[in-house]
């Protein structure tokens, strides 16, 4: 049952509306709301089924529910289980152990670190047995930095959007790893701001996600549940944006990461051109999958264009090289119709490369429609 319905769950129903004082579907979607206003003013949220435990497809928050995929206000505030993407400007820890216990001690130390940088975690209860916390920095801190700093990242960066999406990419992946310690595990998935989490006060197993606290200290080493049995009921916390002592160091840092990364690809690079001169009949071969989104049959369909094209782009590269992958890319780029200037299919190009299972291509592949992809692919899943 997605929606709390007296018919059918009077005592979900009673739990979730509440009374004046206190009410679920209220607070929650009042939270949400506020979201949206740190997110530029769009949020995807995703309703999860907890008799098939499915998730429906991603839609606006305030799409209308006359729209495919849509959801009415009325749904969102009695819905059991809401997930959300991760915002902008927001880092989320997930500890996922096999106990509450040890997340409680997972979340100690990582806790620690972020209280002494100057951030402001929020702590939650996720309503099983992890612990989340959620982390929103201030953009405009990132203004305490010299201008020296803030000019190396102007010129290294040609649009705002772009350093954004780039730096929260590299924050919460330094977070994740406990700044490179690897001290505890937690979920790496969360780099990526696509994902999906658990919205706040949204129904778990053992009961809905809580407000714990700002700091460490206050996560109770038992799991505080709150549930229609227990009539307690979850709290949610004031949003407060995160502002860290030091900006100069973290951005400091950040462009030290890329001036690194540049280095090892340029290595990579070499080694690949290397191999090829000692080897040139020696060569990779593309993948079904690959050859597949390249092909006609793919473009009938006329979604996932942006998905589509990051495959391409990456797999391309590292069969073609750089300057024949482009050509490719571009004139695959007509054929679907699409028209992408050749300007961003360029900068499209010289992204950073990533290492994309079959797995990952058959299921977008699969999301769009397309049946049997792995018969047609020349590679193991």
């Amino acid at each position: 049952m997605m929606f709390a319905d007296p018919q059918k769950d009077f005592i979900g129903w009673d739990y979730l509306t509440g009374n004046m004082d206190v009410s679920i579907s209220t607070q929650r979607y009042m939270h949400l709301y506020k979201l949206v206003g740190l997110n530029g003013g769009e949020l995807k949220v995703s309703v999860r089924d907890p008799s098939t435990d499915k998730w429906t497809k991603w839609a606006d928050f305030f799409q209308s529910s006359r729209f495919k995929g849509g959801f009415s206000t009325e749904q969102l505030r009695l819905a059991y289980d809401i997930h959300r993407e991760i915002l902008k400007n927001e880092i989320v820890i997930e500890s996922d152990y096999d106990s509450y216990e040890q997340n409680y001690d997972a979340t100690r130390p990582i806790g620690a670190i972020l209280e002494h940088k100057g951030f402001t975690p929020h702590y939650y209860y996720s309503g099983n047995k992890s612990l989340h916390i959620h982390v929103y920095l201030a953009f405009d801190s990132l203004l305490q930095a010299d201008l020296l700093v803030q000019d190396q990242i102007m010129q290294k960066f040609r649009y705002k959007k772009t350093f954004m999406n780039k730096f929260m990419e590299w924050l919460r992946e330094r977070v994740i790893s406990c700044w490179g310690t690897e001290l505890k595990e937690f979920d790496k998935e969360l780099v990526r701001s696509s994902h999906l989490i658990r919205s706040e006060m949204s129904k778990n197993k053992l009961g809905y996600k809580t407000f714990l606290g700002y700091s460490y200290k206050d996560v109770s080493c038992i799991p505080y549940i709150s549930n229609e049995e227990n009539r307690i009921y979850p709290k949610i916390g004031e949003i407060k944006l995160s502002r860290p002592h030091s900006s100069q160091e973290l951005l400091e840092e950040f462009l030290s990461s890329l001036d690194i990364k540049k280095r090892i690809s340029k290595v990579k690079r070499r080694e690949a051109s290397l191999k090829h001169w000692i080897d040139p009949g020696k060569k990779e071969s593309l993948r079904g999958c690959v050859k597949f989104i390249l092909s006609d049959e793919f473009g009938e369909r006329g979604d996932g264009f942006k998905r589509a094209m990051f495959i391409l782009c990456n797999e391309l590269r590292k069969v073609l090289g750089e300057g024949e992958a482009l050509i490719v890319v571009k004139d695959w780029n007509e054929r679907m119709g699409f028209h992408v200037s050749n300007e961003d299919i360029e900068y499209r190009m010289k992204l950073k490369s990533y290492t994309l299972s079959c797995d990952y291509i058959h299921k977008f592949l699969e999301s769009l429609g397309h049946k049997d992809i792995d018969k047609k692919c020349n590679h193991k899943i």
